[in-house]
Protein backbone atom coordinates (compact mmCIF):
# COMPACT_ATOMS: atom_id res chain seq x y z
CA UNK A 1 0.00 0.00 0.00
CA UNK A 2 1.42 3.13 -0.74
CA UNK A 3 1.38 6.43 1.07
CA UNK A 4 -0.75 8.27 -1.91
CA UNK A 5 -3.47 5.21 -2.06
CA UNK A 6 -6.81 6.58 -1.00
CA UNK A 7 -8.92 4.17 1.27
CA UNK A 8 -11.28 4.07 -1.93
CA UNK A 9 -8.15 2.83 -4.13
CA UNK A 10 -7.55 0.22 -1.28
CA UNK A 11 -11.51 -0.63 -1.09
CA UNK A 12 -11.59 -0.60 -4.89
CA UNK A 13 -9.25 -3.59 -5.02
CA UNK A 14 -10.61 -6.02 -2.01
CA UNK A 15 -12.55 -8.63 -3.21
CA UNK A 16 -16.49 -8.50 -2.59
CA UNK A 17 -15.67 -11.19 0.83
CA UNK A 18 -13.01 -8.93 1.90
CA UNK A 19 -15.10 -6.05 1.67
CA UNK A 20 -18.15 -7.07 3.53
CA UNK A 21 -15.28 -8.02 6.59
CA UNK A 22 -14.28 -4.43 6.80
CA UNK A 23 -17.71 -3.20 6.57
CA UNK A 24 -18.30 -5.43 9.51
CA UNK A 25 -15.69 -4.59 10.87
CA UNK A 26 -16.06 -1.03 11.52
CA UNK A 27 -19.92 -1.83 12.24
CA UNK A 28 -18.42 -3.48 15.05
CA UNK A 29 -15.95 -0.84 15.99
CA UNK A 30 -18.69 1.71 15.52
CA UNK A 31 -21.14 0.05 17.72
CA UNK A 32 -18.40 -0.70 20.39
CA UNK A 33 -16.70 2.91 20.57
CA UNK A 34 -16.62 3.40 23.96
CA UNK A 35 -15.81 0.06 25.33
CA UNK A 36 -13.95 -0.35 28.39
CA UNK A 37 -12.37 -3.57 27.07
CA UNK A 38 -11.48 -3.34 23.17
CA UNK A 39 -10.22 -6.79 23.40
CA UNK A 40 -13.51 -7.90 23.50
CA UNK A 41 -13.98 -6.96 20.13
CA UNK A 42 -11.53 -9.62 18.68
CA UNK A 43 -13.89 -12.35 19.32
CA UNK A 44 -16.40 -10.68 17.05
CA UNK A 45 -14.38 -9.86 14.22
CA UNK A 46 -13.04 -13.32 14.59
CA UNK A 47 -16.95 -14.65 14.38
CA UNK A 48 -17.74 -12.16 11.54
CA UNK A 49 -14.49 -13.22 9.51
CA UNK A 50 -15.63 -16.96 10.02
CA UNK A 51 -19.01 -16.94 8.99
CA UNK A 52 -18.26 -14.53 6.12
CA UNK A 53 -16.10 -17.65 5.20
CA UNK A 54 -18.31 -19.76 4.93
Amino acid sequence: MGTTESLKDIMDDLSPEARKLVAKVWQLEREHLHVKSPSLLTDEIVRAAKELAK
